[in-house]
């Protein structure tokens, strides 16, 4: 009956119908998924994970206004895990919510030293479906804002368009109530979900976060189609009165198109990886000392 139930579960996670047999591959899986998850609970416990920060520029100007906030977790083997391999176990089990609020914190105490330091950086962070479903999300947002003392125009959430969709009420009710405080809202990985027009006009929403698959297909020599998605997205965004930020830059020709189009602001590995909090620092000094 073990082994039925394991088969079960496996075929039930892929998406199309399927048959699944028993295998020793399974049970393997199975004890590294539970393994996981009891270290995972661990390191929630003990706070063993670290925020990395990517900077987004203004295409304009050039510099560092935002950075997005990346969770990375310091396993004690002493390897940093990538969030693609714990997240969405998180996300199974209801670890997220601890570990988002953990996020929120954190970023609320770095956007304090970076105000300390005289840096009015803003940082945007992502909410996961299920921390939208999380009735104290709102009270826990506000209440490390105002405990750490900083200004809620620094703060930016990041949504899925699956996230709208699945939980409207719930997401639009909360937007509502963070864009009151002047959290500012972006839409994550626009353009891969099913997203209706008409929800980007009923939601409070500043910003779209074009994918960085679209972003990718911008190639030497490609023809204009390749562009067309991008092109759609920036439209769509003038027409909303929304800013348009692209992720996933990799090269001048991406930057070059995003700039000519006029995107707002872009982020990548052109620019800089996820860097710890002291490496981001750094990087806005040697910004001061570029201008």
């Amino acid at each position: 009956m073990k082994y039925a139930d394991l088969a079960v579960y496996s075929a039930k996670k892929k998406t199309k119908s399927s048959i699944e047999f028993y295998s020793k591959k399974l049970v393997d899986a199975s004890l590294k998924r539970i393994e996981m998850e009891d270290a995972l609970r661990n390191a929630i416990e003990k706070q063993k994970f670290e925020l990395y920060l990517q900077p987004m520029l203004d295409l304009d100007c050039g510099k560092i206004v935002k950075a997005e906030a990346l969770i990375r977790w310091n396993h004690p083997n002493g390897h940093v895990v990538s969030p693609d391999e714990f997240i969405p176990l998180a996300e199974q089990t209801g670890l997220i919510i601890p570990m988002g609020k953990w996020v929120i914190k954190e970023a609320c105490s770095i956007l304090q030293q970076l105000s300390a330091k005289g840096e009015e950086i803003k940082l945007s962070i992502n909410l996961s479906p299920r921390q939208v479903s999380d009735r104290q999300l709102f009270e826990f947002i506000k209440n490390s804002v105002e405990k750490a003392q900083i200004d809620p125009q620094r703060l930016e959430l990041e949504l899925t368009e699956g996230v709208l969709i699945d939980n409207y009420d719930k997401v639009n009710y909360l937007l509502d109530e963070v864009r009151k405080l002047g959290i500012t809202v972006s839409i994550d990985d626009f353009g891969t979900g099913y997203s209706s027009l008409a929800y980007l006009q009923k939601l409070p929403i500043d910003r779209l976060k074009i994918d960085k698959s679209f972003v990718k297909e911008l190639i030497e020599n490609s023809n204009d189609s390749h562009g067309a998605i991008i092109l759609a997205v920036i439209a769509i965004a003038r027409s909303l009165r929304l800013e348009v930020i692209a992720e996933g830059v990799e090269t001048t020709l991406q930057k070059d198109f995003l700039k000519l189009n006029n995107c707002n602001i872009v982020q990548g590995y052109l620019f800089s990886r996820p860097v710890p909090y002291d490496d981001f620092c750094i990087l806005l000094e040697e910004q001061k000392n570029t201008h």
